[in-house]
């Protein structure tokens, strides 16, 4: 049987909150939300896993905030380039947080 990727989502969505308890096993349920450090399972808050499908948005949609500070220390970075405005941008999109 193949699955489409789509599919595999929905139904892995239908189950947000068991598979974030397996896999993110270092964050915890906040209202209709896992919050966990990061898509490695560091301790944290920086992630969001939406656990219910609510107002037309999906189940298992989630979301990895960078620090401040971490965005700051990427734009310096890139200023002390002397870049443009737009790799500015590139490469603070591309900065990994380690």
């Amino acid at each position: 049987m193949t699955v489409s990727v789509s599919e595999l989502a929905r139904r892995l969505g239908e189950h947000a909150e068991a598979v974030c308890q397996k896999y993110l096993s270092n964050g915890h349920r906040s209202g209709n939300y896992w919050m966990v450090g990061d898509v490695r399972n560091t301790r944290g808050r920086s992630m969001h896993v939406r656990l219910k499908a609510v107002g037309g948005k999906a189940a298992g949609k989630w979301v990895e905030y960078v620090a401040p500070k971490i965005m700051l220390r990427a734009r310096d970075v890139a200023l002390s380039r002397r870049g443009s405005a737009a790799s500015t941008q590139h490469n603070v999109s591309a900065w990994e947080v380690s």
